[in-house]
């Protein structure tokens, strides 16, 4: 059996659907626990900047909401690529497939031109409005504008990554991603220590390490042996799949922008209670991301599960993969909540050196966190179900909810009506993760399991042929 037939009938006909989300979500993992492994190197070594440990770590985490706003659109198309191609590949035509592969790469190369453009001029006014001054402002600026230029290798990456798993090919993207990841982990200590480029060396090493695989990328998606590639003769800008696209991709990347100008406001909150407090938030969302980057893979493959199977019009077996995916990623976060909840001290000890408030805030912190990640694995499951069926609308409610109706609300009033200090930052987190339960499940339930894409030939008899 071929390498495509393997993971078509891994997705399409395995029984055992647990087996078939692990085999192609643990090259995610792998590949997330990495870059987390390197941010943390990131910040270990920007950490060590004499006299400015914590104003170094804010200098970076505080563009943290701007990069990802910029990256939103990016990741909205991604998940509409996934969506619509593993349809089509569910439903036996490849070459639609094609067409709306080459169609997504060239959308997403405009796009990432365009957004360079405008993150490296509005820089300086971005970051005074997300409230950074001194040191900070200063050295968020040059982050951002160094960083500005790999938009347009990391935007043609967020395509490749959709072409790759929407047809099961989770390993490929890990690939590159690693390179990718120790390539930034070597420049960074040399960028950061070496050359006394501070805060930018960070920002330099990672700009480098993302245009190094651009070529690899590239000849990957036009000579690939396996899985979907795209064709010269399909990259003329095509309205009818460019409207498909760009619809489908809209409401999620809206749900993107809409949730990083919300962590921006947070950003701002947190950091008017002052640099221990959201040298602690930075440093206790690094430690979460060690634990929450595995449910974001299985979420990731459960777009490709989904949308494979509703393209093959086996909803009963898309319906299923929502309910395993689940249960695995519940889990996975209630076992890794237990066994890191009291090592949180002494990972904090390990960033924060020289503030004792923000050691104690970090630690705070994190014990919350930590109750509220098997929340977060629901949420993320949802998240993975919404993009696959191809109704983005419901990421975008989801996501805004979350932040925009019920955190922010919530962080305001335990600010300005309490006295609770900068613990109403942790409740307010808390208090969202447990409300947006119940608004996934009302959506879950509006969900039709219908193709987003037409289906131009009989799925039932294609799929029998490939077992």
């Amino acid at each position: 059996m071929k390498t495509d037939e393997r993971k078509r009938n891994l997705i399409l006909h395995e029984p055992n659907i647990y087996k078939g989300l692990l085999i192609l979500a643990i090259p995610l993992m792998v590949n997330n626990f990495i870059k987390t492994i390197h941010d943390v190197i990131d910040m270990y070594f920007v950490s060590n900047i004499p006299g400015y440990s914590a104003e170094a770590i804010n200098s970076i985490s505080i563009t943290f909401p701007v990069v990802f706003a910029f990256l939103s659109l990016g990741i909205g198309l991604s998940a509409a690529g996934t969506a619509l191609i593993s349809q089509q590949i569910g439903s036996g035509q490849h070459d639609e497939a094609k067409k709306y592969a080459s169609q997504l790469v060239v959308i997403a190369l405009i796009a990432g031109f365009v957004l360079n453009i405008f993150s490296y001029f509005g820089a300086p006014l971005i970051m005074q409005l997300m409230g950074a001054s001194g040191y900070a402002l200063e050295n968020s600026i040059k982050y951002l504008q160094i960083r500005s230029f790999e938009l347009p290798v990391v935007f043609l990456f967020f395509a490749f990554t959709a072409i790759r798993q929407s047809s099961g090919d989770t390993i490929t993207p890990v690939i590159y991603g690693v390179i990718t990841i120790i390539v930034n982990i070597i420049l960074t200590p040399l960028l950061v220590s070496y050359f006394s480029l501070g805060v930018s060396g960070a920002a330099y090493a990672t700009l480098i390490a993302n245009i190094i695989i651009m070529p690899m990328g590239l000849i990957q998606l036009f000579k690939a042996k396996s899985g979907i590639t795209i064709e010269r003769r399909y990259l003329k800008l095509d309205p009818v799949i460019n409207r498909l696209i760009i619809k489908t991709a809209i409401p999620a990347s809206l749900g993107q922008a809409f949730t990083a100008i919300g962590f921006g406001v947070m950003n701002g909150i947190i950091y008017s209670y002052g640099d221990p407090t959201f040298a602690a938030f930075s440093v206790g969302n690094r430690l979460s991301s060690l634990i929450l980057h595995p449910v974001m893979a299985i979420g990731g493959v459960l777009a490709a599960f989904i949308g494979q199977n509703i393209g093959n019009q086996n909803i009963p077996r898309a319906k299923e993969t929502f309910k395993k995916a689940m249960i695995l990623s519940v889990g996975l976060m209630v076992i890794g909540s237990a066994a890191l909840m009291n090592f949180r001290t002494l990972f904090t000890e390990f960033f924060i050196k020289d503030d004792l408030v923000a050691l104690s805030l970090a630690n705070e912190y994190m014990f919350y966190l930590f109750l509220g990640l098997p929340l977060m694995a629901i949420f993320q499951t949802f998240l993975g179900t919404f993009n696959g069926t191809g109704n983005t609308k419901f990421t975008f409610i989801i996501s805004t909810t979350r932040l925009w109706l019920i955190r922010v609300p919530i962080v305001f009033l335990f600010k300005y009506l309490t006295d609770v200090g900068s613990a109403g930052i942790w409740y307010a987190m808390l208090m969202s993760n447990i409300l947006i339960v119940f608004l996934g499940i009302y959506l879950y339930k509006k969900i039709d399991f219908q193709p987003k894409i037409n289906i131009l030939k009989p799925s039932r008899k294609l799929s029998s042929m490939s077992t």
